[in-house]
């Protein structure tokens, strides 16, 4: 649920409310987050992040664990347990030029979102590792952050007076246990196939993607 206050006597208030992480339940990317482990993090997430007034949610995942404030589009001002699930309060950080407050680019864009209806939802950004089964097995929570492509539950949608219903949950943004961003490198690959001139002859591309695809997966085996 997100919801404005209108009085015009007030500065614009854009609240949001939903499910910001999930326990014991396979998420769309295979992985599944077992209860004491992900209530361990949250609750060290908590007293560091949220309660402090620094637990940022960035506008989609960015490829780094640490919280960008120049990327920033809401604040979690709490996270409760409910369940086995969190719910996460917190509030788009968008503009009131009326009362002079500037909001973030990323705040002012969500809020834009919001209110043209578009669907959006919440997702975990942590670092940690997975077994075999997809099991998570350790974990490290940065933060949760608006997205609009969550893997698991409903996403945002609003209505005329910009109450929302439903929020959802959990892309998982995971590095293995040596510390090396997969993701990050991932993108780094599928960056050095999309420049490649489209002139090359045959061979010459293979040539070039067999050793893009050698060093990345050179790189996930580094320092191991």
């Amino acid at each position: 649920m997100i919801k404005s206050d209108n009085d015009p006597n007030k500065p614009l208030t854009m609240k949001f409310k939903g499910i910001g992480a999930c326990s014991e339940r396979q998420n769309a990317n295979g992985r599944t987050y077992p209860y004491e482990l992900l209530k361990r993090e949250i609750e060290r997430f908590d007293t560091e992040m949220v309660k402090t007034g620094r637990a940022l949610c960035e506008l989609e995942h960015s490829s780094s664990p640490e919280i960008d404030p120049t990327r920033a589009s809401a604040r979690m001002l709490s996270i409760e347990e409910d369940n086995k699930v969190w719910i996460v309060e917190g509030v788009i950080l968008c503009s009131d030029p009326k009362f002079g407050i500037k909001g973030t680019p990323c705040g002012d864009i969500l809020a834009s979102l919001t209110n043209y209806g578009t669907k959006w939802g919440l997702s975990t950004r942590a670092l940690g590792d997975v077994d075999d089964s997809g099991k998570v097995v350790d974990l490290q929570l940065c933060t949760i952050d608006t997205v609009t492509n969550p893997s698991i539950g409903e996403m945002v949608s609003s209505n005329g007076d910009r109450f929302v219903n439903g929020i959802l949950e959990s892309k998982q943004w995971l590095c293995n246990m040596h510390g090396d961003f997969i993701e990050k490198r991932l993108n780094c690959f599928e960056s050095s196939l999309k420049k490649m001139p489209n002139t090359f002859i045959s061979s010459k591309k293979n040539e070039k993607v067999f050793s893009a695809l050698n060093e990345f997966f050179r790189s996930l085996t580094r320092d191991s």
